[in-house]
């Protein structure tokens, strides 16, 4: 399996994997903008696109904003190539993400790759905070 730059080409290839969050117009294009800017990558297995993520910035650090996997092609590491792949090309000498408290499946992932929980955040999606986390690559 590698990680590369997606593309608007990879499109089709993303559709079974995005999020329903990135359903809506407005997200959707700014998802369609951020294909095009660099801040996609995917991780592909004998040609086929698993996964994808999407970093940008947060407070002058990497932020993996969004981290999918199809969901018939979990726990196979493609996520765990994907986090190391956001370590490897961190600005800083940390990077960051999140998810909902709900999330339980993101929560394990984070923890299997050596995440740690550094905060919470209320009202984003009311009755369910975003949970924060940060990994020092290297550690």
């Amino acid at each position: 399996a590698l990680v590369r730059a997606a593309s608007a080409d990879d499109l089709p290839a993303l559709e079974p994997a995005l999020p329903a969050f990135l359903h809506p117009p407005y997200k959707r294009g700014r998802f369609l903008r951020a294909l095009g800017s660099g801040e996609v990558v995917v991780v592909e297995d004998d040609g086929a696109v698993t996964g994808f993520m999407w970093c940008n910035e947060f407070f002058g650090h990497t932020f993996v904003n969004v981290l999918a996997v199809a969901p018939e092609l979990r726990r196979r590491g493609y996520a765990g190539l994907l986090l190391a792949h956001a370590e490897e090309h961190a600005l800083t000498d940390r990077v960051f993400t999140s998810t909902n408290a709900s999330n339980a499946t993101m929560h394990a992932v984070l923890k299997r790759y050596g995440w740690r929980r550094c905060g919470e955040v209320d009202d984003i999606d009311p009755g369910d905070p975003e949970i924060v986390y940060v990994k020092y690559p290297g550690s």
